[in-house]
């Protein structure tokens, strides 16, 4: 039998196989592993079956499994090799002392953390083209290249014997020229400007402030010049969009129109124009509005370009700018399943290039949502590592601003949290979404007029509802007893969440109006299928003022809703 118990006639076996395999090992009683090792072997079982094994890296191993800190460095730290070590010698004892049963068996072999599941004394189960499907193994711990594209579950999963004992007993070393996982940046912006001969001054200040505007975002690069030719490709996808611009003013208003095209296929993806009044003496102020109005649609994290870009048609596996994307989405959308990819990916990214500052806050927002969502505290405190590690690195980032404010608050560290919320939006004055958060902030530790006033600038910076802002202006009409306010601002929200709705909820059931509250209560059922669930997750670890919480209660209660510990919104 070759090292780590795979012997050189070992065939693998089918994903079915596989996966019943994987089921009873970690339900067998008679597997004697530590608690340490079993979560080592679920993650590395869960990342195969998930599609997702091209992620899991020592580093990984050691944040997810382990809790090692966001700085560790395999290279000094050697917890993770160790470990695998261990488990390898443990499955290799346990499947010589069942060796007489039939199935599959799982190995791990050395040189990766991907499980390989071979026969015992099953035949194979063919793929596509009749043969087991062969692969290379990397060293344990490439630093210049990441594994094989994992994609496909068995591509990733099986190895050929013979290569399998190439690799284990002569140590085959990593290749180079390997597939590595997709690699993504920021988009280049180009701009270029239109405008008559006694405009084109204000016109080409416009656009100066728009370049301005656009790189405050943070979600772009600005590409030198006003070409439209494709950016030079390297080794990383990057997309290049080409905004065309015309301005125009009378005595009256300043108005700008823009296009956004693809530069590779030179489609026009988005047109719109934006216009504002012009009130006496006051010109410049509304061309300030007017270029923040066109920055935050194209650039913001929801913006036009950005949602241009999640929806390319990538992998999963994908790193870099599309994968902080995704993940700020998950964050917004609560959505626990793109969390958990985005946790991959993230430190996936961060582990390719351990100066991403983007992709640490990103990781550091899903954190808190993992730990509110497990009741693990500890991954606060790695969140707030990472939150502080990006604000270093980029110190007028309001990705790294909003992650320092949402994970501070969440640690009660609430006067830390406004003050990084404050240099956030001094630095950003034109990113509304930044400003909404630190109102909800705001009003939630009890500043209640100054919490609505940063929600309403928020709003009117937007020039339409934002969630977090609407949700302030809402919870406040709630704590002032005028619940048809808060019903009419409620119905306001496009495509409301989980909080907005339950208030919504509990302001109809506070007037008194049954029948209406059953029917509400219905609708948002459909749209939130397991609400109570919801509401228990949106309102956990009580920190609300005590009568706002008991105002709260009474009205949760009253329509009838599961009442849990209520708590802040939480929506960092």
């Amino acid at each position: 039998m070759a090292a780590n118990g795979v012997s050189s006639g070992a065939r693998t076996v089918c994903e079915k196989e596989a996966r019943a395999e994987a089921e009873r090992l970690l339900a067998d009683p008679r597997l004697h592993i530590s608690d340490r090792h079993r979560a080592f072997l679920k993650y590395v079982v869960n990342a195969l079956f998930e599609g997702r094994s091209e992620t899991v890296k020592a580093y990984s191993i050691a944040i997810d499994v382990f809790n090692r800190p966001a700085s560790f460095d395999p290279s000094s730290d050697p917890i993770v090799r160790i470990e695998a070590t261990r488990l390898r010698e443990t499955l290799q004892k346990y499947y010589g002392q069942i060796a007489d049963e039939p199935g599959a068996r799982l190995d791990i072999p050395r040189g990766r953390y991907v499980p390989v599941f071979v026969e015992r004394d099953h035949p194979p189960c063919p793929d596509e083209d009749g043969e087991p499907q062969d692969v290379g193994l990397p060293t344990e711990e490439p630093q210049a290249a990441s594994p094989p594209d994992g994609r496909k579950w068995r591509h990733a999963m099986f190895g050929g014997a013979a290569l399998l004992a190439a690799a284990v007993t002569g140590g085959l070393a990593y290749d180079a020229t390997s597939p590595t996982l997709p690699d993504t940046q920021k988009p280049f912006v180009a701009l270029s400007i239109n405008a008559s001969q006694k405009d084109k001054a204000a016109g080409e200040a416009v656009m100066e402030d728009l370049a301005v505007s656009l790189a405050r975002f943070g979600t772009v690069r600005l590409k030198s010049g006003a070409s439209g030719s494709r950016t030079p490709s390297d080794a990383m996808e990057q997309s290049l969009y080409q905004i065309n611009l015309r301005y125009a003013e009378d005595e009256s208003s300043v108005s700008l129109w823009w296009q956004v095209s693809d530069a590779a296929s030179g489609e026009a993806v988005w047109t719109d124009e934006e216009r504002r009044t012009v009130a006496s003496g006051l010109r410049n102020e509304a061309m300030h509005d007017l270029v923040f109005a066109v920055s935050r649609r194209l650039a913001r994290p929801a913006g036009i370009i950005n949602a241009v870009e999640l929806r390319r048609n990538l992998p999963a596996s994908t790193i870099g700018n599309v994968c902080v994307l995704r993940g700020e989405f998950a964050v917004e959308q609560r959505d626990a399943a793109g969390l958990k990819a985005a946790r991959s990916c993230l430190t996936a990214t961060i582990a390719a290039d351990p100066t991403n500052a983007d992709a640490m806050a990103t990781l550091a927002r899903v954190y808190v949502w993992i730990g509110r969502s497990t009741g693990d505290d500890s991954y606060f405190g790695r969140g707030l590592e990472l939150a502080n590690r990006a604000a270093t690195l980029s110190p007028s980032s309001p990705r790294a601003a909003l992650a320092q404010l949402g994970v501070q608050y969440q640690l009660g560290q609430n006067e830390i949290s406004i003050a990084a919320g404050r240099r956030g939006v001094a630095l950003n004055p034109e990113n509304a979404d930044l400003l909404a958060k630190l109102s909800m902030v705001v009003f939630l530790t009890g500043h209640w007029g100054e919490g609505v006033q940063l929600a309403r600038e928020a709003t009117e910076i937007a020039g339409q509802p934002i969630r977090d802002a609407s949700f302030v202006m809402i919870l406040d009409e709630y704590r002032r007893e005028r619940y048809a306010q808060a019903v009419f601002l409620a119905r306001q929200v496009p495509s409301p969440d989980a909080p907005t709705t339950v208030l919504k909820l509990a302001a109809i059931a506070r007037l008194g109006d049954r029948p209406a509250t059953e029917l509400e209560i219905a609708a948002a059922r459909l749209q939130h299928p397991d609400l109570d669930r919801t509401v228990a997750a949106m309102f956990s670890g009580a920190r609300y003022d005590s009568n706002l919480r008991d105002a709260l209660r009474a009205g949760i209660s009253e329509a009838g809703l599961k009442m849990p510990e209520l708590a802040s919104n939480g929506a960092m």
